[in-house]
């Protein structure tokens, strides 16, 4: 493996590519200033710079899953992933301005989470990189917190729902600080159910989003949905927990400890 000094050149490459990719992004927005008012896309900008600086701090875990040389090109499926946060990052306009058409946040949420498949089959068959792995977690976490908070301004979800959004913050975090302090993390076991817990989530989102379906929150059209979101909460927290306790070695683990984040549910 190359030496740190030797990881400079390819870092600073990286880097300047990603600045190129930040400014499309910035284009983007500033594209849809007009149609969209500035209440949406200041909005959207919030989110948009947190994702961009979260990718930038962890520009350095752009190489193999299994350890390498730095890799300075972003590759195709970590600009898919941005792009799916891009859409996020839009989506997040709807929670303050009336969107031009009632199926717009529903289109973005869309893009923003079934453009998931496309960049994990895409990682696949090229490289699947410890940034990859992040962003793809901070990706999904934007998205249901996003979508979470539109379907809550337009009263649809109840205002808890957005826990489903924040938990995922609060686990990196608290894996962040174990590794400041020195404490031992570890690489999370497989899971059959991780997957259908994220998945509910967006459907629940989804289900909220879609125009005449999720109704008023307190009226009898959005109990079911309500009873939705309560169970896919309360299976996500529980994930969470279960990973949590796995990736603090709670559970018992014999396997070294390793300094990459972990996914999470």
């Amino acid at each position: 493996m190359a030496g740190p000094g030797s990881q400079a050149a390819p870092l600073r490459r990286l880097r300047l590519r990603f600045v190129a990719v930040a400014a499309l992004g910035l284009l983007g927005l500033a594209a849809l200033w007009r149609p969209l008012g500035t209440g949406w896309i200041l909005a959207a900008a919030a989110p948009g710079a947190y994702l961009a600086m979260y990718a930038w701090t962890n520009l350095d875990a752009n190489r193999p899953s299994d350890g390498g040389d730095l890799d300075p090109r972003l590759g195709p499926a970590n600009a898919i992933t941005l792009f799916r946060g891009w859409l996020a990052a839009v989506l997040a306009g709807a929670a303050v301005a009336p969107p031009p058409s009632p199926w717009t946040p529903v289109a973005l949420f869309a893009g923003a989470v079934g453009l998931d498949a496309v960049d994990g089959a895409v990682a696949r068959r090229t490289t699947e990189t410890a940034l990859g792995a992040r962003l793809d977690g901070a990706t999904d976490a934007l998205a249901v917190l996003v979508g979470a908070a539109v379907a809550v301004a337009s009263g649809s979800l109840a205002g808890w729902y957005l826990v489903a959004g924040g938990v995922w913050y609060a686990y990196a975090r608290s894996l962040w600080r174990r590794r400041r302090t020195g404490a031992p993390v570890y690489e999370l076991p497989p899971s059959r159910v991780r997957p259908f817990v994220g998945t509910a989530q967006f459907a629940v989102v989804a289900l909220a989003l879609l125009p005449g379906v999720g109704g008023a929150v307190g009226g009898g059209e959005a109990v079911w949905l309500t009873a939705l979101a309560g169970l896919a909460l309360a299976a996500l927290l529980g994930s969470f927990a279960r990973d949590w306790a796995a990736a603090t070695g709670r559970l018992g683990r014999d396997d070294p400890a390793v300094s990459a984040e972990g996914k999470g549910s």
